[in-house]
């Protein structure tokens, strides 16, 4: 199967999924909407089980690649962690249904979630190895790694989510809303939230 094909039935079946959920998720509604036979699709993948899983590892690898690359410009830690959160907004913001996607399966017992909470992971340890070397140099305050870097992750995960959620009416342009929430979202674990006390 061509990629091309490949790219369409998983942006096809991120749609379903996020619209139905995986359980009211019908292949004859993802074959549709890709354009391709049914019988295309379980070529390839063996059932929705399959396909959905795929599908997930896809979009999070590609998370990873866009992070890496925005951590390989610089080898200073603080300039990763702001690379990492600025590379992280802007996926998920371009790749809105993939998110929500990716929050509402990231939680319970089933097979499935278990090997996606496997990749997020990969990406939460991503994060806790630039605040572990930030910290080993001084750069970052003592904290507990792994605590920190799940923090980060949701605290820019659920803000994209939130806007997206929007009335389209009231939000701004994409690459506006990226920068913005992007700086919010560095000043708050930068600067913290509560504002220094003399004497305290």
């Amino acid at each position: 199967m061509r990629p091309e094909t490949i790219e369409q039935i998983f942006q096809s079946a991120v749609e379903v999924f996020a619209h139905s959920g995986f359980e009211r998720a019908k292949m004859d509604e993802i074959a549709r909407r890709a354009g391709v036979a049914k019988g295309t699709i379980y070529y390839h993948f063996k059932g929705k089980e399959e396909l959905f899983v795929a599908l997930m590892n896809d979009g999070m690898e590609r998370i990873m690649d866009q992070l890496r690359r925005r951590m390989e410009v610089t080898e200073d830690p603080v300039h990763q962690l702001e690379g990492l959160l600025e590379g992280l907004v802007e996926y998920l913001y371009h790749n809105g249904t993939f998110a929500k996607l990716l929050i509402s399966e990231s939680w319970g017992s089933i097979e499935r979630q278990h090997e996606f909470r496997a990749r997020l992971r990969e990406l939460v340890e991503l994060i806790e190895d630039v605040l572990g070397r930030g910290g080993a140099r001084g750069c970052f305050l003592p904290v507990k790694g792994h605590d920190t870097a799940v923090a980060i992750f949701g605290a820019a995960s659920v803000a994209v989510l939130q806007d997206l959620f929007r009335d389209p009416d009231e939000k701004p342009a994409p690459e506006e809303r990226i920068g913005e929430m992007a700086d919010h979202l560095k000043q708050l674990i930068y600067k913290g939230v509560v504002a220094s006390r003399s004497g305290k």
